[in-house]
């Protein structure tokens, strides 16, 4: 524990007099840690899937994304509607590569089932497509929000927070298997990003205050858009390794 020394001189009452004092008494404890505890994922599989990729060491897959497998913001829903997610994409399919898997061209696929309408025979898709099994993302949400008033000090000791809430964005991805051959119903695999498993430090020096503060009365508050696009995108290259890892069990 330090002691801070910190000669304010007189000021007006302003708004930002409570938050100054906040963060001036925040920032001379002892350095705070936030955790959480990893959420688990959650896997549903069937063995026709392990006895297929037992027979099929390299199977034809095809990555599927319907518009609907997003939970975003409004901010966020004509950004979706773009190519700006392209980049998790071709993460997943490039890890699919590089686990063994021929990858299919998604949007030739999708074509081929537009053209067909509503009459889906899977044995015709499984022809024209040239494909064995469809990995359909059902699912990306990268505003999941872990929330607690607990932290641990510098002995790693629990404490409850004075102030309130802490909040950091984690991130889940789910996707759901298809054997195209068969039409059967083959997995559901959900995979979780929880924040700060290994620890964040929350403490803030006076001086950071003072820029916050700063930028706050410059800019207003801006809206906090979720996990970090090179975060996400970690992890759903490491999503799609433990999906490749989960289905050849």
């Amino acid at each position: 524990m330090f002691v801070c020394n910190l000669n304010l001189r007189p000021m007006k009452r302003s708004i930002f007099i409570p938050y100054i004092f906040a963060a001036f008494n925040f920032s001379c404890s002892s350095t705070k840690t936030l955790k959480f505890y990893q959420k688990p994922d959650d896997i549903v599989k069937t063995e026709s899937l392990k006895q297929f990729l037992n027979n099929n060491k390299s199977p034809k897959v095809v990555l599927r994304i319907p518009q609907t497998s997003y939970s975003v913001t409004e901010t966020d829903k004509k950004d979706l509607q773009s190519e700006n997610f392209d980049y998790l994409y071709n993460a997943i399919e490039n890890q699919l590569l590089a686990s063994g898997f021929i990858v299919k061209d998604r949007q030739l696929f999708n074509q081929i089932i537009a053209n067909d309408g509503n009459n889906i025979n899977y044995q015709k898709l499984k022809e024209k497509s040239d494909t064995d099994l469809i990995i359909e993302l059902t699912k990306l949400d990268s505003q999941v929000l872990y929330q607690t008033n607990k932290y641990y000090d510098k002995n790693n000791n629990e404490k409850v927070e004075k102030y309130g809430n802490r909040k950091k964005y984690g991130a889940s991805v789910e996707f759901k298997l298809v054997l195209i051959n068969s039409n059967e119903f083959a997995g559901v695999y959900r995979f979780n990003y929880t924040p700060c498993v290994d620890g964040c430090v929350i403490s803030k020096s006076y001086k950071d205050i003072k820029k916050e503060l700063k930028l706050f009365k410059k800019n207003g508050t801006k809206p906090y858009e979720g996990v970090e696009k090179d975060v996400l995108e970690d992890f759903i290259k490491s999503a799609t390794i433990k999906l490749v890892k989960e289905m050849r069990k």
